[in-house]
C-alpha cells in the first residue's frame, strides 16, 4: 500500500490517468454522437475505417512504446523481474507493429502531406526496434534515447492524428444545438485531456532523458575521480569477486594491463600478488569471516615491500548497505605506493638532524669565539712581557693560551663525536686536576660579579669519564648559574665520595637548604657501589616546576631570542648517560639551584696510577712532551697541503727536524714535484681533501707504485682518535688529526716510517 502514492505521483502515471480520463471523455461522447448521427455518418461516409484503424494502431504503437520506457527505468532502478517481462512485452509489440505500418502511412499522408518526414524516422525507429535482443539488461547503447525520440514522434502524429479526428467529427455533427453544445463539450474535454497526457509524457520524457544524462554524466565523473587517484582502488562484493577498479591498482600492485576484469575473484588476484612466495593480501577467509558479523570494523593497514621494490600500503575496509541487503555489502581494497612518503619522512629526519645541528653548530661557535678571545688576548698579553726578568710573567700567559687551545681541539673531537654518534673515551680522572684548573678558568668566565668557590677534592675517589666531556659539562653548569645571577652572587663547586650499600632511590635523598623542587635524569634507583657526587650549586633565585619538567629538553630555553642554545643541560644529560652516571637538579624559590653529577668510581691499579691519570687529562694544562729526536739521516719529505698557513708549519717543523722538504698547493702539483725529485721520495704528509682531480688518497697510491718504500701520513679536520682509514687508503699509513702540534705530528711521521721499515 505504501507505494501506491509513489506510483500515482509517477509524471508516466500521471499521462496515464489523463490519457484514460480523455479517451473515456471522447467515448462517451462519440458513441452518443454516434448514436444520433449513425445514419448521417453512413449518409455522408465521412466516418474512415482505415482512419479508425490508423488511429487505434498510433496509440497501440505509443503505448507501447511509453511501457517500453517506463518498464526499463523501472527495471534499472530495482531489477524487479515483472518489470523486466513488461519491457519485454512492449518491444514485442513494436516490433509486432511493422507489419501495419504501411497502411497507417497511406492513411497519415492522405490526412497530412507535411508527415512524411516523421512517418519516414518512425518507420527506421520501428525496424532497428525489431533487431533489439529480447532481454530488459541488454538494451543496446543509446536505446533509451532512441525510444525518448520514437515518443515524441508519435506524440507529434497522436496530436495531429487527433485535431484531424476532431475536425472531421466537427463537419458531421448536423444535430440539435444542445447536442451540439454537448458534442463539442466532450470533443474539448477529451482532446485537452489527450493534449494534457501527451504534454506530460513529453515532459517526462524529457525528464527522463535528463535523469539518464545526468546519471551517466555521475558515472563517467567517478569513473574518472577513481582513475585520478594516487592510490589503486578495488570494490569486491561478499563473494569476492571484482566489480570495480581504477587503473592505478594494476600500476601499483605491477600486474598485467588486461589481468583486471569485472567478476575477477579475489583469490586469483591475491595469488598474482606474491613476493618471496609469500602472499601480500588477507586471506579471503578472514575477510569473509568479517563480513558475516554484518558490523563495521576499523580498515586493516599494513605496510610492505611489493614485487618491484616499491614500499606498498596495503588497506582493506568493509562496507554495507544502509538496508542491510547481502546482495550490496563487500569490502574495498586500496593500495598506495609509499616510497615517496617514506623518502619524504626520512628527508624530514635529517631536516630536523639538520635543524640541529645548526642550533649546536651555533652554541659551539660561541664556545670557540670565547676560546679565540683567551688565546687571543693571553698572546697579546705575553707580547707585552718581552723582558729577560719576565719570563715566568709570559710563561704563564702562554700556558692559558696553549691550554685553551686544547680545549678548542676537544671541542672538536666532540663535535665530531656528535655527527658520528661516537661515544667519548672514559678515562679516569682525578677531580683535584680539574678543581685547579677550573679555579682559575672560572673566575674569567663567569666575571667579576660572582664569587667562584672550588671546594677541595684531594680525597675525592678519580672518576670513570672524558676528561675534556666533564670539563664542558661543569663549564655548561657554571655558565647556566652565572645566567641566574644577573646581578651577581656565589657560586659553589664541591664533590665528596658517596657509597651505597643497596641500590639508592636519588629521589629520596633529604631535601638539602629549601631546595624541595627536584627532577632526575633516570628514575631508575642508582646500583650500589663506590660513587663520586660533583656539585654545583648558585644562590640565584631557583627555577618553577614548569620549567623542571623541561629542563631536559633539548632547545628549551629560558633566555631570550638568540641569547641560548637550549643544548646546554641537554649535553649534561649525554654525558651522565655515557658515563652510566645520573644528573640530579634540585631548586627551590630564593634557595638557589644545585645540579648534581653522580659518576662512577674508577677502579685504578695501584702501580703507574699516576701516569695513568695523566694520560686521562689531555684537555687540561699539563707540560709539553719534548719533541722525538730526529731520525738518523735526513729524510726527504713531500707536504701537499692546500691551506699555505698549515703547509708553512709543517715544512718547518719537518725542516728543523733536519729533513729536506718539499711542498705543493695540491695533488697535481705534487705529482709534478714528486716527479723531478733527485733519489728516492721517503715520506708523503698529504691532506685528504685536495682540489683538482687528485685527492690525498689518490695520490698516495700513485706514488706508492713508484716509490715502493714510501711512508704516508694522511691529515685531516675529519679526523679522529679513532677514526679507520679512508677507503682506498695505502697499507701502513697513519693518521694525523687536525688541529695537531708539533709532537704529534712527529710521533705520526716516526710511526709511519716504522711501519714502512717493518719495525
Amino acid at each position: 500500500m505504501g507505494g501506491m502514492p509513489d506510483m500515482l505521483r509517477h509524471p508516466a502515471r500521471r499521462a496515464h490517468i489523463l490519457a484514460l480520463i480523455g479517451a473515456g471523455v471522447l467515448i462517451v461522447t462519440f458513441g452518443g454522437i454516434g448514436i444520433e448521427l449513425g445514419n448521417d455518418m453512413a449518409r455522408h461516409g465521412n466516418l474512415d475505417r482505415q482512419s479508425t484503424a490508423a488511429g487505434s494502431y498510433l496509440r497501440g504503437v505509443h503505448h507501447a512504446t511509453s511501457n517500453a520506457r517506463i518498464c526499463h527505468y523501472a527495471f534499472e532502478a530495482e531489477h524487479n523481474p515483472a518489470d523486466g517481462e513488461c519491457y519485454l512485452q512492449a518491444i514485442t509489440q513494436l516490433s509486432d507493429a511493422r507489419a501495419g505500418f504501411d497502411d497507417f502511412r497511406s492513411v497519415q499522408l492522405r490526412e497530412g502531406s507535411g508527415r512524411r518526414e516523421v512517418l519516414e524516422v518512425v518507420e527506421k525507429q520501428l525496424q532497428t526496434i525489431s533487431a533489439w535482443p529480447r532481454a530488459a539488461e541488454a538494451m543496446p547503447q543509446g536505446g533509451a534515447a532512441l525510444l525518448a525520440t520514437l515518443d515524441q514522434n508519435l506524440s507529434v502524429l497522436s496530436r495531429a492524428s487527433t485535431l484531424d479526428q476532431a475536425d472531421r467529427v466537427a463537419n458531421m455533427l448536423r444535430n440539435t444545438s444542445w447536442q451540439r453544445r454537448l458534442a463539442v463539450l466532450g470533443i474539448l474535454t477529451g482532446v485537452l485531456s489527450m493534449i494534457s497526457a501527451g504534454w506530460v509524457l513529453d515532459r517526462s520524457s524529457l525528464a527522463a532523458a535528463r535523469a539518464e544524462a545526468s546519471s551517466r554524466d555521475l558515472a563517467l565523473r567517478l569513473r574518472a575521480t577513481l582513475d585520478s587517484l594516487s592510490l589503486g582502488v578495488a570494490v569486491f562484493g561478499a563473494d569476492g569477486r571484482l566489480w570495480h577498479w581504477n587503473e592505478q591498482l594494476a600500476t601499483v600492485l605491477g600486474l598485467g594491463k588486461d589481468f583486471l576484469r569485472t567478476g575477477l575473484s579475489y583469490n586469483a588476484l591475491s595469488g598474482m600478488v606474491v613476493v618471496d612466495g609469500v602472499p601480500l593480501l588477507e586471506p579471503f577467509e578472514h575477510i569473509e569471516s568479517s563480513l558475516s558479523k554484518g558490523e563495521l570494523a576499523p580498515p586493516v593497514v599494513v605496510e610492505c615491500k611489493g614485487g618491484n621494490g616499491a614500499d606498498l600500503e596495503l588497506c582493506r575496509t568493509l562496507f554495507f548497505a544502509p538496508d542491510g541487503a547481502a546482495e550490496r555489502r563487500g569490502f574495498v581494497l586500496t593500495a598506495a605506493d609509499i616510497t615517496m612518503r617514506l623518502r619524504s619522512e626520512r628527508a624530514l629526519g635529517e631536516a630536523q638532524k639538520l635543524r640541529a645541528l645548526g642550533q649546536l653548530t651555533a652554541g659551539i661557535a660561541h664556545d670557540f669565539k670565547n676560546l679565540l678571545t683567551v688565546i687571543l688576548g693571553n698572546l697579546e698579553l705575553a707580547a707585552e712581557y718581552d723582558q729577560p726578568d719576565q719570563v715566568e710573567q709570559r710563561q704563564e700567559y702562554l700556558s692559558a693560551a696553549t691550554h685553551a687551545g686544547h680545549r678548542s681541539e676537544a671541542l672538536t673531537g666532540q663535535l665530531l663525536s656528535f655527527m658520528r654518534r661516537q661515544r667519548g673515551a672514559p678515562d679516569s680522572l682525578q677531580l683535584s686536576d680539574l678543581f685547579s684548573f677550573l679555579g682559575g678558568l672560572l673566575g674569567r668566565v663567569i666575571g667579576p660579579r660572582i664569587v667562584v668557590e672550588c671546594g677541595v677534592a684531594a680525597d675525592v675517589w678519580p672518576v670513570r669519564a672524558d676528561p675534556a666531556q666533564l670539563e664542558s659539562a661543569v663549564l655548561n653548569l657554571a655558565i647556566n648559574a652565572r645566567d641566574a645571577m644577573p646581578s651577581g652572587g656565589r657560586l659553589r663547586i664541591t664533590a665528596r665520595n658517596v657509597t651505597f650499600s643497596v641500590n639508592a632511590d636519588l629521589m629520596g635523598l633529604p631535601v638539602e637548604e629549601g631546595r624541595s623542587i627536584r627532577v632526575v635524569s633516570d628514575p631508575s634507583p642508582l646500583p650500589a657501589g663506590d660513587w663520586v657526587r660533583l656539585d654545583v650549586v648558585d644562590s640565584g633565585f631557583g627555577m618553577t616546576r614548569e620549567v623542571m619538567d623541561r629542563l631536559f629538553e633539548p632547545f628549551f630555553t629560558t633566555k631570550r631570542e638568540g641569547a641560548g642554545t637550549g643544548l646546554g643541560m641537554a649535553m649534561v644529560l649525554a654525558f651522565s648517560q655515557q658515563v652510566n652516571g645520573r644528573v640530579v637538579v634540585a631548586t627551590g624559590r630564593g634557595s638557589g639551584t644545585e645540579v648534581s653529577l653522580w659518576l662512577p668510581r674508577a677502579i685504578m691499579a695501584s702501580a703507574g696510577a699516576e701516569g695513568t691519570v695523566a694520560e686521562a687529562m689531555p684537555a687540561l694544562a699539563r707540560p709539553a712532551s719534548p719533541a722525538p729526536q730526529a731520525q738518523a739521516r735526513s729524510l726527504q719529505v713531500l707536504v701537499v697541503e692546500d691551506d699555505a698557513a698549515i703547509r708553512d708549519i709543517v715544512v718547518t717543523i719537518l725542516g728543523m727536524a733536519g729533513h729536506k722538504v718539499l711542498e705543493a698547493g695540491d695533488g697535481e702539483q705534487a705529482f709534478d714535484t714528486a716527479a723531478g725529485v733527485e733519489g728516492t721520495l721517503d715520506l708523503l704528509v698529504t691532506d685528504i681533501q685536495l682540489p683538482g682531480p687528485l685527492d690525498g688518497v689518490t695520490l698516495s697510491r700513485v706514488l706508492v707504485e713508484r716509490y715502493p718504500a714510501l711512508a704516508v701520513v694522511y691529515m685531516s679536520g675529519d679526523l679522529t682518535a679513532d677514526s679507520p682509514p679512508p677507503e682506498g687508503s695505502v697499507s701502513n699509513v697513519r693518521l694525523l688529526a687536525k688541529p695537531f702540534r708539533r709532537d704529534g705530528l712527529m710521533e705520526a711521521v716516526t710511526a709511519a716510517l716504522r711501519a714502512r721499515a717493518g719495525v
